[in-house]
């Protein structure tokens, strides 16, 4: 059983930073070992950004978006074999053209690289897909 979600949103245009324990990437994070590049979307508009990373969403498997608020999106994520429960939030910079992910395990220290790897699965989707737009 894993506790309940504590996310926030968006705060002053940011993602909640990630905890002390080493169970969280963010393209906010200060720590080499846990940033992520932020995924770009220059060539096409904020309403086809977020249609494309919604559809990325719904391909990985036990993950589920509970949340779309505006330039905000909030999805929960299971593990595969124990279901840890871990919280994947995004947030869209139209300014910068960026969209900024956090993605964090809720109970636990170390995640095995879990959080990263689905991390850079849905990168690696979204612009799979933003390039087919053109």
């Amino acid at each position: 059983m894993s506790k309940q979600s504590d996310v926030q949103g968006v705060i002053d245009g940011k993602l909640a930073p990630c905890p002390k324990t080493a169970n969280c990437v963010s393209t906010e994070h200060t720590n080499p070992n846990r940033y992520m590049l932020p995924i770009e979307y220059k060539d096409i508009s904020l309403s086809k950004a977020k249609e494309i990373l919604v559809d990325v969403l719904k391909t990985i498997p036990k993950l589920e978006v509970k949340k779309i608020d505006g330039p905000y999106i909030y999805a929960e994520a299971k593990t595969m074999i124990f279901e840890f429960f871990h919280d994947v939030e995004f947030y869209f910079d139209d300014v910068e053209k960026l969209i900024h992910f956090r993605s964090a395990s809720r109970m636990g220290f170390a995640d095995l690289g879990t959080n990263k790897r689905r991390m850079q699965s849905i990168v690696a989707r979204f612009y799979r897909q933003a390039d087919q737009v053109e």
